[in-house]
């Protein structure tokens, strides 16, 4: 990008109204619900998996972030995902 760090972060903090760790981490949330909900191998990850193939460093801080952004814990979003389209599937 040819920018320098700071400069990055002045950025985002102005124009996203966020701190950068935390503009990277729902970056990393939006993908991660993305990825669970169209792809059902990437749904029977491990939630340590997850963590690590979304760019967190551990699963406990990729739970937080996943909650603080969605309101619900990642292993129950997986859950509803399998519930409703179990349903779905149901004549």
């Amino acid at each position: 990008m040819d920018s320098n760090s700071k400069y990055l972060s002045l950025f985002i903090n102005h124009y996203e109204q966020k701190k950068f760790t935390n503009y990277i981490n729902d970056l990393r949330i939006e993908y991660a619900m993305e990825k669970i909900k169209n792809d059902k191998k990437f749904r029977k990850y491990t939630i340590k998996a997850i963590a690590y193939e979304t760019g967190f460093s551990n699963p406990v801080s990729f739970s937080q972030a996943f909650y603080k952004k969605t309101g619900l814990k990642p292993s129950y979003f997986i859950k509803q995902l399998e519930s409703s389209s179990k349903s779905k599937k149901q004549p």
